[in-house]
């Protein structure tokens, strides 16, 4: 839990810009696993799109996102019926 400490000290960056890059945000090192060490910024999430434009828009080396999304799915030994209809709980 020393790490999770560490990251969450880290004091959250809001640029006053639109749209924002990697080169507008101090970068902080944080011992990352196997003593490697890893570069983290904290942002508020809902100037995460504005992050994404920003990175996408860099002229030098324009940045691809994607999102990926995955199910959980809920240890059961089996799945719950409903009349009859099968019910998935996501």
């Amino acid at each position: 839990m020393a790490r999770w400490d560490e990251i969450l000290s880290l004091p959250v960056q809001n640029p006053s810009t639109m749209e924002f890059a990697s080169c507008d945000l101090v970068w902080s090192k944080i011992q990352g696993p196997c003593e490697n060490l890893d570069r983290l910024a904290l942002i508020p999430f809902h100037r995460v799109n504005d992050f994404v434009r920003g990175e996408s828009n860099n002229k030098d080396c324009p940045t691809r996102f994607h999102v990926k999304a995955r199910r959980r799915y809920t240890k059961m030994p089996c799945k719950p019926k409903v009349d009859g209809i099968l019910e998935y709980i996501l």
